[in-house]
């Protein structure tokens, strides 16, 4: 594979970790709103680890054309 794409998963990689951690707790440390009756902090995570599980799994896609490998 390309350096682009490793480049580019590695970016999503540590775009997402630091949106969980600093700086991005600091953003979100509140709880009001809620949302879906989750205080916003809550949300936040669980926001980043879906747009983290669904850019590692376009890779993945990418890489392996959606193939298993044994």
């Amino acid at each position: 594979m390309s350096k682009t794409y490793h480049a580019l998963v590695g970016g999503h990689f540590v775009l997402c970790t630091l949106a969980m951690i600093w700086p991005g707790a600091l953003i979100a440390n509140r709880i009001e709103p809620t949302v879906f009756g989750l205080p916003f902090l809550f949300f936040w995570y669980i926001l980043w680890m879906l747009v983290l599980f669904a850019g590692l799994w376009t890779a993945y896609r990418v890489r392996h054309g959606g193939r298993r490998h044994d």
